[in-house]
């Protein structure tokens, strides 16, 4: 093809590339896909590159993605992507293998300076100083035939790869910071991130608060259930039942099939599946139940609220300083509960009480929830200084 895009089309050719990636170590990818109507993404098309080759494949006209998803899980082959949550997630749901090894861009890039959420193109832009064309956004991924332009846009997503994630790669080791940024790549993208377990699925549901541990139980085993459930149909897990139904199915806790279906939005669940359910409602009852969370006092919820915002200013100081995108170092949520942790002296195993998180920012946190250290205002930039007491 034009441009040097290659289309493989062939599981020969396919596998011919993958045996090229592996030998190199490493290969840029990305894929376009389609998930509105079912459980796991449908690959629509997938890009890859090595150093010297680029090229697509399409499974929707019979091409072999299984030898690039057996790299996608080969320890020995680093994977090149941008924002790559969805394209890992397709590759759990669809070929049932989890990432070893991911160099994801637009999140190293924020250990330079970049910020962690650069789109793509501007990335490129930033560090390679070549723009890339907008004609394409809006494609339909689905529909055939594509044109040689659709084919070269999302080529475009590849083909800077490897330049884009070298000169980060040497740029973040000039700085001391190769260790800090594969430690939160491990974090975001290790086992079990892109295919969580589905027995932790509950945790994603909202108000569940007010659950007592038997009825979390309850909600962790339906959840599970609904996964399965999605997964088996390849349905959206909210087609198979709406979060409020099935936290109202942990609620009320219905022992037989005919409670079941009287709860709003579970009359349409039936045969086999309503089997399914009914035991996965007894397993949760029957099982030990779940420590609920215990709700902070309104004392202490005042005083995090009221810390937590000078924790924030201090955090984004240091990492002005630093030069460091601070939602890399911790979220405004995670920076809460962290505050809550010295507040109640339950910190163990937060992230800011480790490693280099801890050395940049959480130990003066915890110094600053002591008293041991202000902030105060300057008349010239930064505008904001840490003083010790």
């Amino acid at each position: 093809m034009s441009d040097g895009i290659e289309r493989l089309t062939t599981t020969a050719e396919v596998q011919a590339f993958a045996d090229e990636a592996r030998s190199e170590g490493r290969l840029a990818l990305d894929t376009e896909f389609l998930w509105e109507r079912t459980y796991a993404p449908i690959p629509c098309l997938v890009q890859v590159a090595t150093a010297d080759r680029l090229a697509v494949i399409d499974p929707l006209e019979g091409g072999d993605v299984g030898p690039i998803a057996q790299l996608v899980a080969d320890p020995k082959v680093e994977l090149l992507m941008h924002a790559p949550s969805g394209d890992l997630l397709l590759f759990a749901r669809r070929f049932a293998v989890r990432p070893v090894r991911v160099f994801d861009v637009q999140l190293v890039a924020g250990f330079i300076g970049l910020g962690s959420s650069l789109a793509y193109d501007r990335l490129v832009e930033r560090l390679l100083h070549v723009r890339l064309a907008h004609n394409e956004t809006f494609t339909t991924w689905s529909k055939r035939p594509l044109s040689p332009t659709q084919v070269a846009y999302a080529a475009d997503d590849v083909r800077h790869l490897h330049a884009i994630a070298g000169a980060l790669a040497l740029e973040i080791e000039a700085r001391g910071r190769t260790a800090w940024a594969h430690d939160e790549l491990d974090r975001r993208y290790g086992e079990g991130v892109a295919a969580p377990d589905p027995r932790r699925a509950y945790l994603k549901i909202p108000r569940r608060g007010r659950l007592t541990g038997r009825q979390l139980t309850v909600l962790r085993e339906v959840a599970a259930w609904r996964e399965g459930e999605a997964q088996t149909n390849d349905l959206p897990v909210g087609w198979v039942l709406k979060d409020p139904t099935v936290v109202e199915i942990a609620r009320t806790m219905p022992r037989d099939a005919a409670a079941i279906t009287r709860v709003r939005g579970a009359g349409g669940v039936s045969g086999s599946a309503l089997k399914r359910l009914a035991r996965a409602i007894a397993a949760g009852i029957e099982t030990e139940p779940i420590e609920p969370p215990r709700e902070p006092s309104q004392e202490v919820v005042r005083r995090v609220a009221a810390a937590s915002e000078l924790a924030l200013v201090l955090l984004r100081i240091r990492c002005d300083e630093a030069d460091l995108a601070p939602e890399l170092v911790a979220t405004r949520g995670e920076l809460e509960r962290f505050v809550e942790g010295i507040v109640t002296h339950d910190v163990d195993g937060h992230p800011l009480t480790q490693g280099w998180r801890h050395a940049l920012v959480g130990a003066e946190v915890c110094e600053l929830m002591e008293g041991r250290i202000a902030i105060a205002p300057l008349e010239a930039a930064p505008y904001l200084e840490i003083i010790r007491r």
